[in-house]
């Protein structure tokens, strides 16, 4: 008698201790689950992250680009106001030149002027 109720005992036992590994399996799959499925999760957030980051460096580039632009109209700018300058200086030689033949006019009207005096004087 002794023995049977030993081993009911340590068949209960048996199945007991088999329902709690199932018990425990099943917990650890469903932690696995939950963790793989945040690691999926920041793997796609990385990916978007990434996506993100490739679009942002389109936009750079394309400022980048503008920028480039822009200096080279300023150049281009500063190419016409030399251009402009040096005609300023040319005009600016032009009338002292214009300036001194009006002088010269000038002294030769007088000259006409005298001469013109001195003949009605006389």
């Amino acid at each position: 008698m002794g023995n049977t109720d030993i081993e009911d005992s340590l068949e209960k036992l048996d199945i007991l201790t088999q329902e709690e590994a199932r018990m425990a399996s099943a917990e650890s799959l469903r932690v696995i689950r939950a963790v793989d499925g945040k690691v999926v999760a920041v793997n796609n957030g990385v990916k978007s992250v990434g996506d993100r980051m490739k679009v942002v460096e389109g936009k750079v580039q394309d400022v980048r680009g503008d920028v480039q632009d822009v200096g080279n109209k300023v150049q281009g700018i500063e190419e016409n106001v030399q251009v402009f300058q040096n005609d300023v200086k040319d005009v600016g030689n032009t009338v002292r030149i214009v300036g001194s033949d009006i002088k010269d006019i000038s002294s030769e009207v007088r000259d006409v002027d005298d001469k013109l005096d001195q003949v009605n004087r006389s």
